[in-house]
């Protein structure tokens, strides 16, 4: 009988710990980004405090990309909204989102980028292979030193909101930073060799990545649209001049154009994905790739 009821003690406990843990995590504040490598900013300074629901899911593109009713549903307990500043599923949707939740707060995590944006007309008119501007370029979070700024604007913004939380999210900020900082030192030393080379990738995704580090990227893609058989073309010579071997491809892409090029060339086709929620083994990933494309 006793040890019945010492089991029954137990029991209760474990489900009251569980009821708990359940109520703390209903009573959570949501907040919402865009992209997942997002989230992994955000929970980086805030740790476990939010919940946070992330829109364009593994393996969407950002480009054409449409939230289910789902989400739609999700973002109307969602107490803010952090943009990433320019990528096209937030110019085509968020004042959509916002009419869902119009008590919503929204803030820009792009908003103390270096922005690179495209250059005049007059330039355009003899830009050459490789090279495409179509507005502001949005893939800020591939830049170790952008995104630097945006851990900051993150910590400013929650020290600010929850100076209940200042000490946590201070230790946390540092620690992040102490992070990034290890990968931009992993990035220099792996890269310094290979400054002034180019690489070739289907979606010019690595523009901020390769101005860091002085690269020069080459995209296929051109304004956000399929090549034209000339563009291909194009490209197919300029990488065999620079003895060009890899083609890079995100996973949100088709491979279809890229082997076109790859077989041509006689090289191959590597997948990455700058939109990892795993950023830092991400972009890694794409610096030893890089990398080791030169060596071919």
């Amino acid at each position: 009988m006793r040890k019945i009821i010492i089991l029954l003690i137990v029991v209760l406990g474990i489900n009251a710990c569980n009821n708990q843990q359940q109520s703390q995590e209903q009573n959570k504040k949501t907040i919402t980004v865009s992209i997942l490598p997002q989230r992994y900013f955000v929970e980086k300074i805030v740790g476990d405090h939010f919940k946070i629901n992330v829109m364009i899911p593994p393996g969407a593109s950002p480009v054409t990309y449409e939230p289910t009713p789902i989400q739609m549903k999700e973002l109307s307990v969602s107490s803010l909204y952090i943009r990433i500043g320019h990528i096209e599923f937030e110019k085509a949707w968020m004042s959509k989102l916002q009419n869902i939740n119009p008590d919503m707060q929204i803030i820009d995590q792009s908003f103390s980028a270096n922005l690179i944006e495209p250059e005049d007309e007059e330039e355009d008119e003899h830009d050459h292979v490789g090279h495409h501007h179509h507005g502001v370029d949005p893939h800020i979070w591939t830049s170790t030193r952008e995104v630097k700024k945006q851990a900051d604007f993150l910590y400013q913004y929650f020290v600010s909101n929850y100076p209940n939380l200042k000490l946590e999210l201070t230790n946390n900020y540092i620690s992040f930073i102490n992070e990034i900082d290890s990968l931009d030192a992993f990035l220099n030393k792996n890269l310094q060799a290979s400054q002034g080379r180019k690489f070739l990738v289907f979606h010019p995704a690595l523009s901020y990545f390769a101005r860091d580090y002085g690269l020069e990227q080459i995209s296929i893609e051109i304004d956000g649209k399929e090549p034209t058989p000339s563009n291909i073309q194009e490209v197919i010579e300029l990488a065999k001049k620079d003895n060009i071997k890899v083609v890079f491809v995100q996973k949100q892409f088709s491979t279809h154009n890229a082997e076109v090029i790859a077989k041509e060339i006689n090289g191959r086709v590597i997948q990455i994905d700058p939109l990892s929620e795993d950023w830092i083994e991400s972009i890694k990933f794409i610096a030893q790739e890089i990398v080791k494309s030169y060596s071919n």
